[in-house]
């Protein structure tokens, strides 16, 4: 299991084609949950051509900010990028 982190880039993977039906950011975390706000999410698989009521629902229920459990944690979850190497925070390699 992965141990998703503050600052890494999440995507939920659908379970029998590679493609994201959504990407998120962790925005928050501890030992037994997480904090994902959602910011994208695949236009093509969530009817999003259909009428204007649906797009809004889209937007409401699928950019939505969520609390995620770790015990709970979805399979088709995947780390995209990690903030994170070797447990230490990755570091801007511009000075100021």
């Amino acid at each position: 299991m992965l141990t998703f982190k503050t600052g890494d880039l999440i995507a939920r993977a659908h379970p029998n084609i590679s493609d994201p039906l959504q990407m998120g950011l962790v925005v928050d975390d501890d030992r037994d949950t997480f904090l994902v706000k959602w910011f994208w999410y695949n236009k093509e698989f969530y009817i999003e051509k259909e009428e204007d009521i649906i797009k809004e629902w889209n937007k409401s229920f699928l950019l939505d900010t969520v609390l995620l459990c770790r015990k709970d944690l979805n399979p088709f979850l995947c780390l995209v990028k990690s903030n994170y190497t070797d447990g230490q925070v990755r570091q801007n390699s511009k000075t100021p």
